[in-house]
């Protein structure tokens, strides 16, 4: 079997190796199309960018993205205990903001075209990470979405832009 499969390479390298002394032209195409991939390939590598992230969290009283609220009982537990973490992978310092919108209406597009309730800024340099506890207490019955926006500073423009980074939690608060 060994055999026959080296035969049959064998075969094939000759039938192609007679196919391109007869036609240079095809030999000059192949040779044309290898060196372009292999430019190709290797302005890929050399000019791709390292991976720059944001890492955005929003997490529970005991930092673990597990046991958030979800319902509040006026008068009994209707404080909201987060944490928002902010890990910057963007090889500089970053100016950012965390929006958090408080509605009870639907979410139909991001950002949510309402003012925020509360703003955090901050100035993280490259490989930090920036930690922030927040306690909300909610004193209003109903289904509410929280919704935290990344923006960040964007010096070109002189404004902050959203980053599409955001992240929601819905929380039931009742009367007890």
């Amino acid at each position: 079997m060994k055999k026959t499969i080296e035969k049959s390479v064998k075969g094939t390298l000759i039938r192609v190796l007679k196919f391109y002394e007869k036609n240079d032209y095809a030999l000059s195409i192949t040779i044309a199309l290898a060196i372009a991939s292999v430019l190709l390939i290797y302005s890929y590598i050399a000019f791709m960018k390292p991976n720059e992230f944001i890492s955005f969290s929003i997490l529970d009283q005991q930092k673990e993205a597990k046991n958030y609220p979800e319902l509040l009982i006026i008068g009994e537990n209707n404080t909201c205990y987060l944490w928002v973490v902010i890990e910057n992978h963007m090889e500089r310092s970053i100016s950012c903001k965390v929006l958090l919108k408080i509605t009870k209406s639907p979410i139909l597009s991001m950002p949510l075209p309402i003012e925020g309730n509360m703003s955090y800024d901050m100035v993280i340099s490259n490989g930090e990470k920036w930690e922030e506890p927040i306690e909300l207490v909610i004193n209003e019955t109903g289904d509410f979405h929280l919704v935290f926006e990344l923006w960040i500073y964007n010096e070109k423009t002189d404004e902050f832009e959203f980053s599409d980074n955001f992240c929601v939690l819905n929380i039931k608060v009742i009367e007890a």
